[in-house]
Formats: C-alpha cells, structure tokens, sequence
C-alpha cells in the first residue's frame, strides 16, 4: 500500500472506528489506542486496503483486535473497576450525585454490547435512528428494540 493510499484510508476511517471502539469498551483511551493499533499494523503488513470498499474488514479487524485486548487487560480492568474511592465530605446532593454517575457507569458497564452501542450512539453523538440503523447495517426497528432494551435496562439498574 502506498503512503497515499494509506492516508485516504486513515483520514476517512479512523473517527468511525475510534468511536465504534468507544461504543465497545466505553474507555476513550483504550479505543484509541486500538484504532491507533489497527492502522499501524495495516501499514506494517503492507495490507492493500481500498479506503471505499473495504470498511466491513476495517470494523472486524478492529473488534477482533478489541476483543484480543480485553483478554490481556482483563485482570487490570477488573481490578480497576474494583476500586471504590470515597468521599469523606458530608454534601448529601454531592455524594448522592457520585452515587448515581457510578451506578449509571456500571450499568453501561454490564448493558449488552449491542444495546450500549446503540444507545452510545443515540445519546452521546446525537445521531437519528436511520443514522444509527445505516452506521449499524441494521434495521431502524432493530435499533428501536435495541433502544427499548437499552432504556428499560437502566430504568430497572437506576431505581
């Protein structure tokens, strides 16, 4: 693959799969360290991408690679979710605030991978069910459900 080539598919798909990453692991710095990954080893191996069709091997290639990281890290992400810091000052609203964000987090934590995408997509990048259904590959009905789920899940988690 020539540098020209190389840059055209960086530059047109790096932000969707750092954001797909994002969607998967819900860690900023972990997505962009795997995307970053992904392209540095399409440019060592020298793989002959076409930045206009081949988008389906980009995303696969990137959750397998996310999937890989997750098997090494996982004795360190676990022991950082286990971390539980305390606040020892007596502000009710501060507290039941901080209370609240951690529950929240945690239930995206253990939310469906498909259902957190969906709705990651939704409320973070403000994105319109088409939207959604056409960057998912999936019906608009399918990210309904998906949404329903999504909602209903951190309704039960919250209360």
């Amino acid at each position: 693959m020539d540098k020209e080539n190389f840059r055209r598919l960086f530059d047109k798909h790096f932000d969707a799969i750092r954001r797909y990453l994002y969607y998967r692991c819900t860690d900023t710095e972990l997505a962009s360290d795997v995307a970053q990954d992904l392209f540095a080893r399409i440019w060592e191996k020298g793989m002959d991408l076409d930045p206009d069709k081949d988008k389906a091997l980009l995303y696969k290639m990137a959750s397998d690679m996310i999937v890989s990281k997750f098997r090494r890290r996982k004795t360190e992400l676990d022991y950082t979710n286990s971390m539980i810091f305390t606040n020892n000052e007596h502000n009710d609203n501060s507290l039941e605030y901080k209370e609240l964000a951690k529950k929240y987090s945690d239930a995206l934590t253990r939310m469906g991978e498909q259902q957190r995408i969906t709705f990651l997509m939704s409320r973070n990048e403000e994105l319109k069910y088409h939207e959604i259904a056409e960057r998912l590959n999936i019906s608009v009905k399918a990210v309904e459900k998906r949404m329903s789920q999504a909602l209903g899940y951190l309704r039960k988690e919250l209360i």
